[in-house]
């Protein structure tokens, strides 16, 4: 039986592993980046598909936020008009604008929305508020109030939503049965955030009513006092 040299077959094995191993790693390496890539790949579509616009539903908020005073004594404040341009969906809901392709809309009626927060900041300045669907005749003070703008709408990047909102008001201001002016305020906001629902929405056109109020409320009562 021929001998053989152990030793030289165990050193020729090894230098031939040792060859190969270089091969394995970039095998190794190369399956671990595509399941990286596959797993994020995975991901966003997910989430891309996901995220796709809906119709949403807004609800319309208020919460007091004008710091007024020098008000006195009753102001009667008719309902308010709505001048703005909103396509009707449906019966008791009003379009304020897209989201993507998708309608955004509310089911609150915006006039009642401006009237609540008018009121409860002319209250808050000192007066007492007398709500009537039309000013009376030679009314002391008496305030005849519209919306003349009011939209919201979102627009979508990969992982953002942006969310811009505005409202313009106006307000007939009458003392004694007689016009003396006419104020207009209005205010826009614009908000870019990864939240996609009506939340934004919301917020953003809770945030345009208080600061168009903001600049309505001190011209009112300049005006009557």
């Amino acid at each position: 039986m021929p001998k053989y040299d152990l030793s030289r077959v165990f050193i020729g094995q090894a230098l031939i592993i040792r060859h190969r191993t270089p091969g394995i790693n970039a095998l190794v390496t190369h399956l671990r980046l595509s399941s990286r890539s596959l797993a994020l790949l995975l991901f966003l579509t997910i989430y891309i598909a996901g995220c796709a616009p809906v119709q949403q539903p807004v609800v319309l908020t208020y919460e007091r936020f004008v710091n007024a005073s020098g008000g006195s004594g009753q102001i009667f404040v008719a309902v308010p008009e709505t001048r703005y341009s909103a396509a009707p969906f449906a019966a008791g809901k009003e379009v304020l604008g897209k989201t993507g392709e998708e309608d955004i809309f509310t089911q609150d009626n915006p006039a009642r929305w401006f009237f609540t927060a008018l009121a409860e900041e002319l209250s808050a300045a000192g007066y007492e508020v007398k709500a009537c669907p039309e000013l009376p005749d030679n009314v002391s003070k008496g305030i005849r109030p519209a919306i003349v703008g009011l939209s919201a709408n979102q627009s979508f990047n990969v992982l953002t939503v942006s969310t811009v909102a505005e409202v313009k008001l106006e307000a007939q201001i009458f003392k004694n049965g007689r016009l003396i002016k006419t104020l207009a305020a209005g205010a826009r906001d614009e908000y870019e955030g990864v939240e996609r629902s009506s939340e934004p929405i919301r917020l953003s056109l809770e945030k345009t009513l208080q600061g168009s109020l903001q600049q309505l409320i001190p011209d009112i009562i300049k005006n009557l006092e």
